[in-house]
């Protein structure tokens, strides 16, 4: 099939692009940058005219929407969050006016309500988002069940907490990973909070089988096994040998719920997807990933 992905630059979408290659499906990849290896198109996605003239061009039979507002430590209270579930939802419906068959597009465990979160969380656990990004996620799911209703073919991929190569460097693991690649000091909170990682690898492979599964509406993401960050981080020293961990040096958001783990039941039966990665496993490739940035960085400096 042809499949246009929107985000195919991203740290998901690239991933997702290959899955879908490999899979042997006609890649089409729409981004604020031109992307190696497929064919594409950029255009801004926020913009209406360029939206239709998009999906005009591509005559996709499938939508992977993963194009959002993924700013670091910013996109969970960014104002044009609004702006993306906006035109988001003007996306998916000129789509399937232009004849699409199936939509596949990045939802967020966000949308979940974190109070709910001392069992796995399922697809039908309840949702109230904490944050502007969850509530602007949510409203393009809830759009998008509509859409369901009247007989689109959409699943709704809800992700949890994704790492591996090409991160940002702020992000969790890469902010242990490379002070203890240094042999510094990798700071963090006491590290009680259990969460669900799964590798990026994994993740579109995941987005990817959707496109293949007849499942509608939402299906988590994830691994399904709660991790705690001290462990994660006790791992991540144990296999890289020097530097310390400071526990505790940064104090527990308060927004923070103790857990977060998924119910991962549907993406099992339903879809047929199995992870290639464990969380150690994906850990061990993140840390052989930063390793050869920070080498590559010293070698230019020297």
């Amino acid at each position: 099939m042809r499949v246009l992905v929107t985000g195919g630059h991203g740290f998901l979408g690239q991933p997702t692009m290959i899955a879908l290659q490999k899979a042997g499906h006609n890649v089409f990849v729409v981004s604020r940058k031109t992307v190696s290896g497929s064919s594409g198109y950029m255009a801004d996605l926020l913009n209406q005219s360029d939206q239709k003239q998009l999906v005009k061009i591509a005559k996709a039979d499938v939508l992977v929407h993963l194009a959002w507002q993924t700013n670091p430590g910013k996109f969970w209270t960014a104002p044009d969050n609004v702006d993306w579930a906006k035109a988001s939802s003007r996306l998916i419906e000129s789509f399937f006016e232009a004849g699409g068959k199936r939509a596949i597009v990045a939802g967020t465990c966000a949308e979940y309500d974190w109070s709910f979160a001392e069992r796995p969380l399922a697809e039908t656990s309840p949702c109230q988002p904490a944050s502007l990004y969850g509530s602007c996620k949510l409203d393009l799911y809830r759009h998008c069940e509509r859409l369901i209703a009247r007989g689109a073919s959409i699943a709704w991929g809800r992700l949890f907490f994704l790492f591996g190569p090409r991160e940002p460097a702020t992000r969790f693991a890469p902010a242990i990973i490379r002070p203890l690649l240094a042999g510094k000091t990798a700071k963090m909170s006491q590290g009680t909070q259990v969460r669900d990682f799964l590798h990026i690898d994994d993740a579109g492979r995941a987005l990817a089988a959707l496109v293949d599964s007849p499942s509608k509406g939402a299906v988590n993401i994830a691994s399904g096994i709660g991790v705690s960050l001290a462990e994660f981080a006790k791992m991540a020293q144990l296999e890289i040998g020097r530097g310390e961990i400071d526990i505790g040096a940064i104090p527990i958001r308060t927004e923070d719920p103790p857990r977060l783990v998924a119910d991962i039941r549907r993406l099992r039966k339903e879809v047929g997807f199995q992870p290639l990665f464990d969380w150690r496993a994906a850990l061990r490739n993140c840390i052989g990933f930063w390793r050869m940035q920070d080498d590559r960085l010293g070698d230019d400096r020297g």
